[in-house]
């Protein structure tokens, strides 16, 4: 008896190991895709994290704006500094774990650096109760592209703040980078009357 067996042939080979690189080329598409879509996503969300930190960190500041005990400085200033980098300082209660031994009120000091792309918003404090240097300015949030503050007193929005007495609420709208887009964000604080 003669065996009936057959082989495969060359074309059905190839064929099949056609088929089975587009089938792994695919997936590996669709691997690739999912793995850049969750990096953006981290990246993304690191931002908002930046931004929320940013925003509950100055939001309880403002809640808690003090007259200095020294009488020296204003409650409240904001401008621009000699560089042109906007700045906004002011007193509060509201002081850094690691200085609470040293007294209640600090100067606390939020400034823009701009760098070659990109700006990085930095922020420094003063105790105001003990004989201390202000603290180096760190960075509180890098990939800046814009940050504006507005201030609202009596009916009126302003960009710019000069004045003894503090605005009634303070719009902060800051745009951070990434992937050459551009995420928003933008609060609102309503200031207290100040307490000495």
């Amino acid at each position: 008896m003669k065996g009936n067996s057959r082989g495969f042939t060359l074309i059905e080979i190839l064929l099949a190991i056609l088929i089975g690189s587009l089938v792994l080329t695919s997936v590996y598409g669709i691997f690739s895709s999912v793995s850049g879509a969750r990096n953006r996503f981290e990246v993304e969300g690191n931002l908002h994290h930046q931004a929320r930190i940013f925003f509950d960190r100055i939001g309880g500041e403002l809640s808690s704006l003090r007259v200095s005990p020294l009488g020296k400085q204003a409650i409240f200033s904001s401008g621009n500094t000699h560089d042109g980098n906007l700045f906004l300082e002011f007193n509060t209660g509201l002081v850094s774990p690691l200085l609470q031994q040293h007294g209640g009120i600090s100067r606390v000091r939020y400034e823009i650096q701009q760098g070659e792309e990109s700006a990085i918003l930095l922020r420094s404090e003063q105790v105001l109760l003990a004989d201390l240097a202000a603290s180096k300015p760190l960075p509180f949030i890098a990939n800046l592209k814009t940050f504006q503050v507005r201030y609202f007193r009596q009916g009126d929005w302003q960009d710019t703040w000069s004045g003894k007495i503090p605005p009634q609420m303070i719009e902060i709208t800051l745009e951070l980078e990434i992937d050459d887009r551009l995420i928003p964000f933008r609060s609102s604080f309503v200031l207290p009357e100040v307490r000495g």
